[in-house]
């Protein structure tokens, strides 16, 4: 079966810096980390090519089962984000009726430049939303908006208690 061709303003493999490279410091180069290629890869390249329309979707669930597999609490989230390649997780609000995280660093940024400002982050509300429903045994949906000036992503888990 042949590949679908995709548009010119899809990503490349080329747009990915070399992130094996040890820069000045020991460091990663820009501060990705090693396993932020291996993600990049499949997220932005290969499922997107398998799943073509229905990659937002499938996605999201794919992290929420996940979640479940990694049986994760709300604590460890930032930790798995950090060890996953997936950028810095922070909750920045909560109220009774839902919880708002930011995700930011330079994987983020990254993405944003590979994906023409307009990258999809449905894996990781997946996860954050299952996580949660799970805590806090509670109906929940998420819902992400991304912020290509600040290249940053914010997460939204909206709860449902009835």
């Amino acid at each position: 079966m042949a590949a679908k061709s995709k548009g010119t303003n899809e990503p490349k493999l080329t747009d990915i810096p070399d992130v094996l490279k040890p820069g000045q410091d020991g460091e990663n180069v820009d501060g990705l980390t090693e396993s932020y290629f291996a993600v990049s890869v499949l997220r932005d390249f290969v499922l997107p090519d398998l799943l073509d329309k229905d990659t937002v979707e499938l996605l999201y669930w794919a992290g929420k089962n996940l979640s479940r597999q990694l049986i994760l609490d709300m604590q460890s989230l930032p930790e798995l984000f950090t060890k996953a390649g997936f950028g810095d997780l922070n909750i920045t609000k909560q109220t009774k009726d839902s919880y708002q995280y930011t995700l930011s660093g330079p994987e983020v940024a990254q993405r944003f430049n590979v994906n023409n400002d307009n990258p999809e982050f449905s894996l990781e509300t997946g996860i954050i939303t299952e996580t949660v429903e799970k805590t806090i045994e509670a109906f929940c949906l998420g819902t992400y908006t991304v912020n290509s000036k600040a290249k940053s992503v914010s997460i939204k888990v909206q709860i449902d208690r009835n």
